[in-house]
């Protein structure tokens, strides 16, 4: 093509300014997706810290178990539930104590009531009983939860 010739892709081509600009909000994409991970944790770090002490506990209980100080695979089971029910239920009271960290905690009570009646079932071996106490006590909270004024 001669230099005095206009060239008709020209136009269609984005320039260096538009092509920053489309970089810039696809990386503002990426981190919106990606990168609000690290953002999440630190708007919730009790989420975090919960997490990451199930996780430990689960590895205390499994070294418990291997090194037979709890017995059978049943019993360690359940020491790991009832500790996860008492971490969730530690995570829900904090919650309910700390203004910043403030949210809804009917959830974290009914799990915490879930983990620690599997706990008892595991322990016991008593499902026909524990199972239905275990509903009971879900749906008491529940009804505790629609009942109970909020502030």
């Amino acid at each position: 093509m001669e230099p005095g010739q206009n060239d008709p892709d020209r136009d269609y081509r984005p320039s260096r300014q538009q092509n920053e600009k489309q970089d810039e909000k696809e990386r503002e994409k990426k981190q919106e997706k990606g990168g609000g991970l690290d953002e999440k944790y630190r708007r919730d770090p009790l989420s975090y810290v919960s997490w990451a002490l199930l996780i430990i506990w689960l590895g205390v209980t499994l070294l418990l178990q291997n090194l037979d100080v709890v017995g059978d695979g049943a019993k360690g089971w359940a020491i790991f539930a009832w500790g996860g029910g008492v971490l969730i239920f530690g995570e829900a009271v904090v919650r309910l104590l700390v203004p910043r960290w403030r949210r809804s905690v009917m959830g974290p009570f009914i799990w915490g009531a879930v983990w620690v009646g599997v706990g008892f079932g595991l322990w016991f071996s008593k499902w026909e009983i524990i199972g239905p106490v275990i509903i009971i006590a879900v749906g008491l909270a529940l009804l505790a939860g629609r009942l109970v004024p909020r502030r």
